[in-house]
């Protein structure tokens, strides 16, 4: 379904909903509200309500910031569990500081009450294991999926049959392929879909959509000469949605399918907003967030500078040219991270996964992604964004330019320290990884806006936290 403009799966939405309620309701029986009578005891220290629903929104904001509610994690018990733990500290440890300063700035000694908060803590992150447990069982019952009947042949359509039977497992569900003429189903269902050998216009298509019970249609063909438009206009008006192929994919994956658009689509869909408006607000955040970065990173800048000029001779930083917005080059600026004789036959090469150029210090850093952490600079200057499409070196970018057609798209915004591509996708060292991490990118240009920043921004955490995509 559709939030402020952007995709988010159901599932999602649902669970992080659960999720702040019982945090309130964990609150309010525990008499922090003030909304609880009986615990009178409480009262002298009760959290108002709306300082209650403050703390449950920081909650699910932490707990989505390290991913327990992507798709991922909804499908790997085990991933929910590392990011599980990890949230439950960031949930934890900042909600009793913020609590126990405030009431003490307001109420005086806090004491025995940031003990009860913990409980409170403790007790609503036991919930919500068991309620993750009944989910991991649940997740494979069928009534709990959206229904999704597939119309069309070849690679778009199977495409999205392999791609629900491999990654949509937490909310979609395939139940049916009507392919040339035929239906190919993968359960029991009514007769009348079972018995059709006909084409489609002797079995009219939403007689077959509702023995199916499909709540979806999606259209996935590369040709839609002789579809049967007036059974579809028939099917959505009986409440059945009707889905491009091609709008599946960016809703479902958050990329664009760079094999089956081209400019005419890209000139007529939705998206590509690049007004005045858009670009002063933009920039007004990359300030201010820029700014309140740099005040919590630079004592921890001061000491990774440090470590890099105890290891090994040369500069601490490290100036790179790059392609910018409009294919401008500028000098992006990082900590040093491999020794100062790592391009001396002056030829470019993607960073390897065990790169002997990269020091002890430039491996930690890395893994952090602490040596990005000078690029601020870049941000406050204007020449990159803290959000957007990751800037790559004019060798590399003259390279894919000739290999990956839309590449140049890319470069219709200001580049970021972080994006999409990043939080979604591992480090690109080839031009295969780089064609995956464009259909990222032109999912972020096309769809760009101040939510999806946020979304980016959150995830961030995740990717830092865990050390995805980095060499």
């Amino acid at each position: 379904m559709k939030v402020l403009g952007h995709h988010v799966a159901l599932p999602a939405i649902l669970l992080a909903f659960i999720d702040g309620t019982l945090f309130l309701a964990a609150l309010y029986f525990l008499g922090f509200t003030g909304t609880c009578h009986t615990c009178v005891s409480y009262s002298a220290t009760h959290l108002e309500f709306y300082q209650a629903v403050l703390l449950a929104s920081a909650f699910v904001a932490i707990t989505a910031s390290v991913g327990v509610y992507n798709r991922d994690s909804l499908l790997d018990f085990g991933v929910f569990i590392r990011r599980f733990l990890l949230a439950s500290q960031f949930v934890f440890i900042p909600a009793v500081a913020f609590v126990a300063i405030a009431k003490a700035m307001t109420t005086g000694p806090f004491g025995w009450y940031v003990g009860i908060l913990s409980v409170d803590i403790a007790v609503f992150f036991a919930i919500l294991l068991l309620l993750r447990l009944l989910l991991v069982w649940g997740t494979d019952r069928a009534f709990l999926k959206r229904r999704v009947l597939v119309l069309g042949h070849g690679d778009e359509a199977n495409a999205v049959v392999g791609f629900i039977s491999s990654h949509g497992g937490s909310h979609l569900r395939c139940i049916g392929h009507l392919k040339n003429g035929r239906v190919a189903s993968n359960q029991s269902v009514g007769n009348l879909a079972l018995q059709t050998h006909g084409d489609v216009q002797s079995a009219p298509l939403v007689l077959i959509a509702r023995s199916l019970r499909a709540e979806e249609i999606v259209i996935a063909v590369s040709d839609r000469r002789g579809l049967p438009m007036w059974q579809l206009l028939e099917c959505k008006l009986q409440g059945i949605q009707i889905t491009d192929y091609l709008e599946f994919w960016e809703r479902e994956t958050g990329q664009l399918d760079l094999t089956n658009i081209g400019p005419g689509w890209l000139a007529l869909t939705k998206g590509f907003r690049f007004n005045w408006s858009r670009r002063v607000v933009k920039r007004a955040l990359d300030i201010a967030v820029s700014l309140a970065f740099l005040a919590v990173v630079i004592p921890i800048g001061i000491l990774v500078g440090a470590f890099i000029a105890m290891e090994s001779p040369g500069p601490i930083f490290y100036r790179q040219e790059r392609v910018g917005k409009d294919g401008k080059p500028f000098s992006i600026w990082k900590f040093r991270s491999m020794r100062t004789d790592a391009e001396d036959d002056g030829v470019p090469r993607w960073a390897s996964a065990k790169d002997d150029r990269v020091t002890r210090v430039g491996r930690v850093i890395r893994k952090l992604r602490l040596d990005e952490f000078p690029q601020v600079f870049n941000v406050l200057k204007g020449d990159m964004s803290f959000i957007g499409p990751r800037p790559e070196r004019p060798f590399f970018v003259e390279q894919l330019r000739k290999n990956i057609p839309l590449y140049d798209l890319r470069h219709c915004v200001q580049p970021g320290i972080t994006g999409w591509a990043q939080v979604n996708y591992r480090y690109a060292a080839s031009i295969d990884d780089a064609e995956c991490k464009l259909a990222y990118d032109l999912y972020y240009v096309k769809n760009q806006d101040s939510i999806l920043d946020l979304m980016i921004l959150m995830q961030t955490v995740r990717v830092f936290l865990f050390s995805h995509g980095s060499r």
